[in-house]
């Protein structure tokens, strides 16, 4: 407990000394605004790799599902009529299996 107060003593003294100087108080702020930047890139950056393994996990078991397609012996060109996938597309995952 008498270590709580030593520290809360010392953190409402560095407040009244950032009140009184404004130098301090600028230093302090730029300082804060910097951490709550760096948060929100690295949140922005969580979540553009989320959305990115999202989207390659689609893309994936697309191709998975064209090539069994494929392998129970539908054409290209009715894998196109049933998915909506580009022949072009298909004839790519086809040869990259």
């Amino acid at each position: 407990a008498m270590e709580q107060d030593e520290t809360l003593q010392k953190a409402m003294q560095n407040w009244d000394n950032m009140s009184y100087n404004k130098e301090f108080r600028r230093a302090y702020e730029a300082r804060e605004k910097l951490l709550l930047d760096e948060k929100a890139a690295v949140a922005h950056a969580e979540q553009k790799g989320r959305e990115q393994g999202l989207e390659e996990g689609r893309e994936e078991e697309r191709a998975q599902m064209i090539r069994k397609m494929s392998s129970r012996g539908a054409t290209p060109e009715e894998i196109a009529d049933l998915t909506g996938v580009e022949i072009a597309e298909i004839h790519r995952l086809l040869k990259r299996s």
